[in-house]
């Protein structure tokens, strides 16, 4: 026990969570492109922090490409934009925020990165699609003098000299779920890897810390690797054909999106349940929290789509001429099995995080 408790502790410490972990949102229908929201998130920003912070009303115009939007979690990242954005309007900082979704295209997301130059946009944000593929685009908005500020799913491989880049360890976050499954397991047996889209560069990133851990257990056998679009309904799809071809399963690693559908391939196929990492979706934790085995044993670990406010925050301060570094690390969340019991009633699309506010980036991301 002792053991566990202090790799745990290296969790936290890992994931740099300054605040405790809160049921975050609603539901998917915050994800409307627009710009109209409902209240302000859980991390509350006083209307007198946003005042002092107004900019003399120059609102400024904000662009967004998102090259995926069709998850809980980037469905929750625009939420927590919107909501953002709807607070900078109120101070005069922003006037206008367009949203364009890629759907998984690369070319289409380039494409969106020069419609906002033509347009004459502030800043840009991007969660973009591949490493490479939008450094021309990025290249041309920096010409512009259009800041180009990467989120979530990056890095990019720009050089750009106004690319900034606000991205996850998440080589640090998938070693410390992939650490705590194989433990779990006993250190051997058959793992099965649930990975997000093929190409994208956060899978290949999430992919490399899975890969650092097991380089240390040669007794883990990884036999399948699965893409799911970070999505339940292809993770369960995906699985029901893979696990009639196996003979056992001990642990399952995911990067998100996918835990509870992996339970529930495991349920509806009769097989004992192995040790799933889980995603700090609202849907997995409710059922460890009321419905897994009694000491079922895992950990719950995910990326924080408060990221996105975080990238409003850090253009606005880019455009009004504050020092802000180009490189960026945001921290993910953790739930353990002593924190689950706090999420048994939360929402089926909520995924579990931190939020915080403008200080907050102010204080952690520009060291």
């Amino acid at each position: 026990m002792k053991k566990k408790n202090k790799f745990i502790a290296s969790l936290v410490a890992l994931s740099m969570v300054a605040a405790s972990l809160t049921g975050c949102g609603s539901s998917t229908a915050d994800n409307a492109n627009t710009t109209d929201t409902a209240n302000t998130s859980e991390g509350a920003k006083s209307e007198d922090s946003a005042a002092a912070d107004a900019s003399s009303g120059k609102g400024y115009v904000i662009g967004f490409t998102n090259s995926y939007n069709g998850n809980t979690y980037r469905q929750k990242m625009e939420s927590y934009m919107n909501e953002t954005i709807e607070e900078l309007k109120a101070s005069g900082e922003v006037s206008e925020f367009i949203i364009a979704e890629a759907n998984q295209n690369n070319s289409t997301q380039v494409q969106q990165i020069q419609n906002f130059i033509t347009q004459g946009v502030d800043a840009i944000i991007i969660d973009p699609g591949s490493a490479t593929a939008l450094n021309g685009a990025i290249e041309e908005a920096s010409e512009a003098g259009i800041p180009c500020i990467i989120i979530n799913d990056g890095p990019v491989d720009s050089t750009a000299d106004l690319c900034y880049q606000i991205n996850f360890d998440t080589i640090s976050q998938m070693s410390a779920l992939t650490e705590y499954v194989v433990k779990a397991m006993g250190g051997k047996g058959n793992l099965i890897e649930l990975r997000g889209t093929a190409g994208s560069q956060f899978d290949e990133i999430a992919h490399q810390g899975v890969a650092q851990v097991l380089e240390n257990y040669p007794d883990v056998n990884v036999v399948a690797e699965i893409y799911t679009d970070w999505t339940g309904s292809k993770a369960q799809s995906e699985l029901a054909s893979v696990l009639p071809t196996l003979d056992k399963v001990d642990g399952v690693v995911t990067q998100g999106g996918d835990s509870y559908a992996a339970v529930q391939a495991f349920e509806s196929a009769g097989l004992d349940l192995p040790i799933i990492g889980g995603d700090n979706r609202g849907y997995f934790l409710k059922w460890w929290a009321n419905n897994a085995p009694k000491g079922y044993d895992t950990i719950s670990v995910s990326s924080n789509p408060w990221i996105g406010a975080s990238g409003i925050y850090v253009a606005i301060d880019i455009l009004d001429g504050k020092d802000v570094p180009k490189d960026m690390t945001h921290p993910f969340g953790i739930v353990t099995a002593e924190q689950v019991g706090d999420y048994a009633d939360v929402a089926d699309e909520d995924i579990s995080c931190p939020t915080y506010d403008r200080e907050w980036v102010r204080e952690n991301l520009y060291q």
